[in-house]
């Protein structure tokens, strides 16, 4: 920090302390009555206000801070009025929120208040130098540092994170619809690349698929979709097989009643599942009841049960409806007078009756084509198997999923993604990401958190990518959660991003949510988030000294989230 960048530069002076509170001081401001602000070494200085961030002078240290109101003495309203050839005089009084301390012997940035000011210290517009300085916590640019912003007063100064600063404890992405969080998102994920990180994208509407140079594109859903802006000879299409799921997404799917549909089903997918590992007692690849002897089906039954009780969704799908009808036997065979315990009985029409509508359901699921991704899997790659060669692929260093063509059909959409989730953990727990951590980044997250679908029977919480949250980082996997509704993403998963990138948040509730979730992040701070213009964002987090305005930087490929063009296609009628 040379003294060209000194915090206490002469020119830059802009007041002095005249009163200090446990968290705020009141300075005198000379200049904020200025028609206009200054300028030194071609940088613009307010020199008085409200956002400014200043230092106030001690002997040894720094106390860095930002002003948030400025005012005139109620005696002094009136001399702003000003009146030909008259010479205004005026002064102006400031309040500071103190942030934190720069140690000028040491040159170590630290959160809160180490020592306070005294009355009558001076106070200094903040070089835009010393703004990265204090954000960066001195750690300085390097190969691996995230390009990511500039300042709105200088923004030929930029920003540069670590990447354990941005994604050591995960990174949340707020913002109301247009402040530019969909910019950040891209930013990120191209920064990633160019460092040569590794970072799997789920893109929920398809606007990011401009990403080119290390990334590979993959898409899930229907295999003839209207993919507008694509080279649809090179879309790349895979699937997510339903032996993936669980046995619970597929009730969340099919939705059987509690009464008779249910346990039926749950016997159905136990049968099947024996069969594929005892094809000897499979007929047609089905398991047929009526009639038939319990002592081998029972004897197998325990011989695989680990198998059987395993919660993948491991059988023959196509075999389901039939097998549920298989199970609607009588349970004991012979007579009612003389009932013979160790054969089933024959067809019970009325729990066949009973089940019709899930056998009717499930035929027209698996036959729809939709959802043929899930169902029918045999001519696409599986994306637990693209995931796999992408972690060990050195070509690409991003992996985008796009699920624009995936339908919601059956909750299909957040089934799947909460699916990929549960699988990363799996990876994680299982050290995959030891030596290469891997940052998940999940746009529209508030479709995929705090919910829970299927009926009031068979809920399914949508909860991997908060069980990420809460324990992927010391497997080495952390993620990003880009939203527009925070008030929509549990609380406890929000207070575990450890770095917020918040743009413009016009509702309340929304900002109560973000002040809750984050310790750094008081309501004096917050009160500057309506008023962020596009592309600003208020960045805070733990590894952070204190929370700091920034523009984000322009993605090489920017993502097609812009609103539709009215002026530009709609004609006027004589």
């Amino acid at each position: 920090m040379s003294s060209l960048f000194s915090p206490f530069d002469p020119a830059r002076e802009i007041g002095t302390i005249t009163k200090v509170s446990a968290n705020f001081a009141r300075i005198n401001l000379p200049y904020a009555a200025e028609s206009s602000a200054r300028h030194h070494s071609g940088y613009r200085f307010g020199a008085g206000e409200v956002g400014e961030f200043v230092f106030i002078e001690q002997e040894e240290k720094a106390i860095f801070g930002r002003i948030v109101e400025v005012h005139l003495p109620e005696g002094e309203r009136l001399t702003v009025e000003a009146e030909l050839g008259r010479k205004i005089t005026s002064n102006p009084i400031g309040s500071v929120q103190m942030l934190a301390t720069l140690d000028m012997t040491t040159k170590r940035v630290q959160p809160g208040i180490i020592s306070y000011p005294r009355i009558g210290q001076h106070v200094y517009s903040a070089h835009p130098s010393l703004l990265k300085y204090m954000v960066e916590s001195g750690s300085g640019e390097s190969q691996s540092s995230i390009k990511l912003a500039t300042f709105p007063s200088a923004q030929d100064v930029a920003l540069n994170l670590k990447p354990e600063t941005l994604f050591g404890r995960h990174c949340g992405v707020l913002g109301a619809t247009g402040g530019g969080k969909s910019w950040t998102v891209a930013r990120i994920v191209e920064e990633i690349r160019r460092i040569g990180g590794k970072a799997i994208l789920l893109d929920a509407t398809g606007e990011f698929y401009k990403q080119k140079d290390g990334v590979r594109s993959v898409y899930l859903g229907d295999h003839n979709p209207s993919l507008e802006g694509h080279d649809e000879e090179t879309v790349e299409f895979v699937s997510f097989p339903y032996y993936e799921l669980e046995e619970r997404d597929l009730f969340a799917i099919f939705q059987p009643s509690a009464g008779a549909q249910a346990p039926k089903m749950r016997e159905a997918i136990k049968s099947l599942k024996l069969v594929k590992l005892r094809e000897d007692l499979a007929n047609d690849g089905q398991l047929i009841k009526a009639g038939q002897m319990k002592r081998p089906v029972l004897d197998a039954i325990r011989e695989h049960s680990s198998q059987i009780s395993s919660t993948l969704a491991d059988f023959e799908i196509s075999k389901l409806s039939q097998q549920v009808q298989n199970e609607c036997v009588w349970p004991n065979g012979g007579y009612a007078n003389n009932p013979d315990p160790s054969t089933w009985g024959r067809t019970h029409d009325g729990e066949v009756g009973y089940c019709i509508s899930l056998i009717s359901r499930i035929d027209a699921t698996l036959n729809s084509g939709h959802l043929d991704c899930i169902f029918r899997p045999e001519d696409t790659t599986p994306l637990s198997g693209v995931i796999e060669d992408f972690l060990v692929d050195s070509r690409n260093q991003v992996l985008r999923i796009s699920l624009e063509a995936m339908p919601f059909d059956m909750h299909a959409r957040e089934l799947v993604t909460n699916a990929i989730g549960r699988y990363l953990l799996k990876l994680a727990r299982a050290g995959k990401f030891r030596t290469m951590p891997l940052v998940t980044v999940l746009d529209e997250a508030h479709q995929f958190l705090n919910k829970q679908v299927g009926d009031e029977n068979n809920r399914v919480q949508l909860d991997a990518f908060g069980l990420i949250a809460k324990e992927g980082r010391k497997y080495g996997l952390t993620t990003v959660l880009a939203t527009q509704r925070p008030r929509d993403i549990p609380e406890d998963v929000l207070s575990q991003m450890g770095t917020l990138i918040v743009h413009r948040l016009v509702n309340d509730k929304d900002r109560a949510v973000v002040e809750r979730a984050c310790g750094d992040l008081d309501a004096t701070a917050a009160s500057f988030l309506p008023s962020l213009g596009q592309g600003e964002a208020l960045v805070v987090g733990t590894e952070l000294a204190m929370p700091m305005t920034i523009k984000v930087r322009e993605p090489k490929y920017t993502p097609e989230s812009h609103s539709a063009q009215y002026g530009k296609y709609w004609r006027a009628t004589n």
